[in-house]
């Protein structure tokens, strides 16, 4: 309201132009929210949790039924990207078809391939980050 007090002329009473001024800055935060969703600590399972947790202390020896833990949080964190960043990395990493497979099955040239997973994998890496520090919080 301060950055914008020089805006304000009078033609409507000053009530109705803060709360104007509230309502536009909520939206204008909801739309942000709604084209970066956060993922949260709070929205994974309890063994999705766990299976975060013992990735994060470097453990070694994690049990075999977390491993389905592994997969769903796997495919959450996938389910945060764009579609086409889904493809490269479900297709190169989790299918482990090569870059020549790939520029076949989707029409890309393969140095459009290589860049849109090299970004992919920095999207995830960093959703991954951001699930950590929320979880420190």
């Amino acid at each position: 309201m301060f950055t914008r007090l020089a805006q304000y002329q009078g033609a409507v009473p000053f009530p109705h132009w803060v709360s104007r001024i509230a309502v536009t800055t909520c939206i204008d935060h909801l739309r942000a929210q709604k084209r970066r969703p956060e993922f949260r600590w709070a929205d994974l399972s309890e063994n999705e949790a766990e299976m975060l947790d013992a990735v994060m202390t470097n453990a070694d020896d994690v049990p075999a039924n977390d491993a389905m833990a592994a997969h769903e949080l796997v495919h959450k964190l996938l389910g945060q990207l764009k579609p086409d960043d889904q493809l490269v990395i479900r297709l190169l990493d989790l299918e482990q078809k090569t870059i020549a497979e790939i520029s076949q099955l989707t029409g890309w040239n393969q140095s459009l391939i290589k860049v849109r997973a090299f970004r992919a994998r920095r999207k995830l890496q960093k959703l991954f980050q951001d699930l950590q520090r929320t979880e420190r919080s």
